[in-house]
């Protein structure tokens, strides 16, 4: 482990994408995007990690952290522009990106959307979703807790986010606690980006060298063995953590990014 992780912003047309960075400013890129409704912090121990060999640049997408707030999400397709743009204002065209749940729903437009920009796509717990999947999803991933005058959905936030494993430590409870109450509003809107999004034409399409992840304690275990069994060329890297793999295990995380980048 070395380096450390510094903080700013980078534009987009909207507004600003707040960002960390770890690494030579020189060396390969790696763009990391969150999960909802974490942030960009989720990576930090990761790009610890790597930021001797990589260039490190975790965002928080539009609505969440220290992000701007959009009026809307009107699907992933926003946030995946929102953030090229933001690659784009760093200077930065081409790099590897490593999504996690709803960051990899993002990510996972990109090759299509951006053609030439990536250099490979990791995905943490792929979202490969069935309709019928997706209809018991909404009943919880959507607005798990809505805020209300009597603060009785503090609680309910709370024992959400221990439902997830982010329980582990009271630290990364705590964290997520407050990025999940940062994205009361914007949350619902990526959620609903999820489930509406057709992840199965876009995982099939993904034109470049392709790594899925997880760990066997993940909500989405399910879908990444559908996942391995739709696009068998895609590496496979088996971690730990529950939904909560960066901050769990971060050196498994590390190691399986950095050997499949390595290998290509």
């Amino acid at each position: 482990m070395t380096g450390s992780i510094t903080r700013r912003y980078a534009n987009c047309r909207d507004g600003q994408i707040h960002l960390r960075e770890a690494g030579p400013a020189d060396a390969p890129v790696i763009g990391f995007y969150h999960q909802t409704a974490s942030s960009g912090v989720m990576f930090e121990k990761v790009m610890l990690q790597l930021a001797d060999r990589y260039r490190c640049l975790s965002f928080d997408s539009p609505g969440f952290g220290q992000s701007y707030q959009p009026a809307d999400i009107p699907n992933l397709s926003y946030n995946c522009d929102r953030l090229m743009e933001a690659m784009d204002d760093l200077g930065v065209r081409q790099f590897h990106a490593c999504g996690h749940h709803t960051g990899g729903c993002a990510a996972i437009e990109m090759p299509s959307r951006h053609p030439g920009r990536l250099l490979s796509l990791t995905l943490i717990g792929p979202v490969l979703v069935n309709d019928a999947e997706k209809a018991e999803y909404r009943k919880v991933f959507v607005q798990p807790f809505k805020p209300e005058a009597s603060g009785a959905f503090l609680q309910t936030a709370w024992d959400y986010l221990k439902m997830l494993g982010a329980d582990h430590t009271l630290e990364l409870h705590l964290r997520e606690m407050v990025d999940h109450l940062i994205a009361h509003r914007t949350m619902p809107m990526a959620f609903n980006g999820v489930w509406n999004q057709d992840v199965e034409h876009f995982y099939r399409g993904v034109d470049v060298p392709l790594h899925i992840m997880c760990s066997r304690d993940d909500v989405l275990w399910p879908l990444f063995e559908r996942a391995a069994a739709m696009r068998p060329d895609a590496k496979q890297t088996i971690v730990g953590g529950a939904d909560f793999q960066p901050d769990r295990d971060p050196e498994g995380v590390a190691r399986g990014l950095a050997d499949f980048i390595t290998g290509l």
